[in-house]
């Protein structure tokens, strides 16, 4: 009886001394995983803190690069007062990595008003179209301005001193009656439309001559995430233009084009520096915390391991002396 309950004890004990030596394996397996983690952590870390910025520089300090400074908006009169966070280089435009002009919903709905909503597909994204649409185009941006004085500046050509009608009567310089404005020299509403034309132009140009697509509105909203167009930039799926006068791209206009010409600055985030040092002590700490388990959960193991194999030996040896005695006995 005691052999028989020595050997379902020995098989008892080979079982667990099995499962040990397999939880032990895996432990290992696992401590070389938190090793690659913690490795691909600290290439994070490093590339995290020398990650660039595309910022531009006003008002005594460096601003990350968005959409409102490349592109402006409908209120356009901070072109005409001319507001220091705008571009100075009016040519340089925001398009994708496809070559399309990275349109707001404003300025696509300029486009769809004058040329047909068909113009845009369902994924945003609308074709090239007749140069000759601009300057009505450029009247839906510029409310107030209308598109004979609009193509006239464009065309170079004179405008006559005339009542102007303007939504806003003070964008312009004269005196009001109501909602109209004595302009008081041609001049003055030249240089104004010039001034704007001369911001506006050069995106309508390059949406008419490459297309354009409004399908990054949503994630490239400020709003929603500050940093968009200055990472796009950086990786590639935004892309800096710089438009001739008939809509194409200038060629060699790379991201380092322009920051060697002045127009925009490539800069690392040290404002971040604090909060990426603090992300990555703790994932540290964390992965730290898991490895500690595993070593102490192998140890528990190894331990366990070794006391089954003291008893392991023990019994073999009870087993094995329990036969040789009944050889013994027999011999005798």
């Amino acid at each position: 009886m005691g052999l028989a309950c020595s050997q379902i004890r020995l098989l008892t004990l080979t079982t667990r001394k099995a499962d040990c030596e397999l939880g032990i394996s895996l432990d290992s397996i696992e401590k070389m995983a938190l090793t690659r983690e913690q490795s691909a952590l600290s290439s994070e870390y490093y590339s995290k803190l020398q990650a660039k910025k595309v910022c531009y520089y006003a008002n005594g300090q460096y601003s990350k690069m968005d959409y409102h400074h490349l592109m402006g908006g409908l209120n356009y009169m901070e072109v005409l007062n001319g507001a220091s966070s705008l571009k100075s280089d009016n040519n340089m435009i925001l398009a994708d990595y496809k070559g399309q002009v990275v349109l707001s919903n404003d300025y696509a709905k300029a486009i769809t008003s004058v040329i047909g909503a068909s113009a845009m597909d369902q994924n945003g994204r609308g074709g090239t179209f007749s140069q000759d649409k601009l300057p009505e185009i450029l009247a839906k941006v510029l409310p107030g301005f209308n598109v004979q004085d609009i193509k006239a500046v464009i065309d170079e050509k004179e405008l006559e001193a005339r009542s102007y009608s303007a939504t806003t009567y003070n964008t312009l310089n004269g005196t009001s009656t109501g909602n109209k404005v004595t302009v008081e020299n041609t001049d003055t509403v030249k240089s104004k439309i010039e001034k704007l034309v001369d911001f506006y132009l050069p995106i309508f140009q390059a949406a008419a001559a490459n297309g354009w697509t409004t399908e990054y509105n949503k994630d490239a909203d400020p709003k929603v995430n500050p940093d968009y167009v200055s990472d796009a930039l950086v990786t590639g799926t935004f892309q800096l233009e710089h438009v001739n006068d008939v809509g194409n791209y200038d060629e060699g206009t790379t991201l380092t084009y322009f920051v060697t010409s002045g127009a925009v600055q490539t800069r690392t985030d040290s404002d971040t520096r604090e909060e990426i040092t603090a992300w990555y002590n703790a994932e540290k700490e964390r992965i730290a915390e898991k490895e500690n388990y595993i070593d102490m959960h192998m140890s528990d193991l190894s331990t366990e391991l070794e006391a089954i194999n003291t008893e392991i030996q023990s019994i073999q040896s009870y087993i094995d002396d329990a036969i040789q005695s009944v050889f013994d006995w027999g011999a005798g």
